[in-house]
């Protein structure tokens, strides 16, 4: 059976491994192994997943199926009426289940007041971009990151609540 839960700070390193699996997956074909090493390491080290598990003003969710986490979903600091999905990664061995789609209504509980929901995607990850819009985003603006020295760009997607 498959929970949903508020992650704890000890939950970080299991995480982070789960974050590796699904970036290396997702995106293998866009971008050398040394930037995806350079992103996760920047984006995923295991202090900065501890401090966003711990922030009182950030939403962090897991999913577990016997105890394992199999995916997780985190909000960005909540001071609006637009809740900004930071990350959605569901193990590729647990895609396609409705998990990553519960994610998000989770997220949705949380926030009875909000409005919109709101995430940004990078433009060649076309199965996300797909899998969003086939939830009810849809395209509302571009940014560029650059993390680690790497451009990405990515698509702002927004959905009415």
């Amino acid at each position: 059976m498959i929970t949903f839960q508020k992650a704890k700070s000890e939950e970080a390193p299991e995480i982070k491994q789960l974050l590796r699996i699904t970036w290396n997956m997702a995106y293998k074909d866009v971008y050398p192994s040394e930037a995806i090493d350079a992103i996760t390491s920047e984006w995923h080290s295991i202090k900065f997943l501890e401090e966003q598990i711990k922030d009182p003003t950030i939403l962090f969710l897991v999913a577990k199926n016997n105890n394992q986490i199999i995916a997780m979903c985190n909000t960005d600091k909540v001071e609006t009426e637009i809740i900004n999905i930071q990350r959605v990664h569901v193990l590729p061995t647990c895609q396609g289940k409705g998990i990553g789609s519960q994610l998000i209504e989770e997220v949705a509980k949380h926030f009875p007041k909000a409005k919109k929901l709101q995430l940004e995607v990078e433009e060649q990850n076309e199965k996300a971009r797909v899998f969003y819009e086939n939830r009810g985003f849809a395209k509302v603006g571009e940014k560029v990151f650059e993390v680690a020295g790497f451009k990405m760009p990515s698509f702002v997607m927004e959905k009415a609540l």
